[in-house]
């Protein structure tokens, strides 16, 4: 008897030391992915009005073209990250990061009230906060690369499915 109780007391000392090692863990932030700081991007050689008119008239020269997952070129179509990527590189020669989210990184937050032509909107349509991006053309609208219906096009920031998903206003131009 006492060799079993011996063995009892040994057993369940385990288990209370295995069980409380269980919720004595400190919380952890998991970050998923690698760790990128990006320098942010000014535009200063040129004026945002004049630069607002190049860009507008390069995104416009997109609409219908065809959308595809990863695509940054006419030839073969675009995302939304490659699409305003694509219209930066070919109105003002500056380069931009590939996605949405490192954009996102390299712009300056504004308030939605000062959306200027050319600046950029960000939203959550999959759960991450800068998941698709678009380029603002004015009085409440932006072209973008929607992976629905397949083509460039312009939308409202007001209809619902963007309200509800908007996350911010950001730019690349001083101000």
């Amino acid at each position: 008897m006492v060799t079993c109780n011996a063995q009892r007391r040994a057993v369940l000392s385990a288990l209370v030391l295995f069980l409380s090692a269980c919720g004595t863990g400190s919380k952890k932030r998991v970050q998923l992915g690698k760790q990128r700081h990006l320098a942010p991007i000014r535009i200063t050689k040129i004026s945002h009005r004049q630069g607002s008119q190049e860009l507008l008239l390069q995104s416009m020269s997109l609409i219908g073209m065809p959308y595809r997952y990863g695509g940054s070129t006419r030839d073969n179509g675009f995302d939304c990250s490659g699409m305003v990527q694509y219209i930066y590189q070919q109105a003002l020669q500056v380069n931009l990061p590939r996605t949405a989210r490192d954009i996102a990184a390299v712009s300056t937050p504004i308030r939605t009230r000062d959306l200027q032509v050319g600046d950029l909107v960000f939203f959550n349509t999959s759960g991450q906060a800068y998941s698709h991006i678009g380029l603002y053309i004015g009085n409440g609208k932006f072209i973008h690369a929607p992976s629905s219906n397949g083509v460039i096009r312009t939308a409202r920031l007001d209809q619902p499915y963007f309200s509800q998903r908007f996350t911010g206003a950001r730019t690349l131009f001083a101000r």
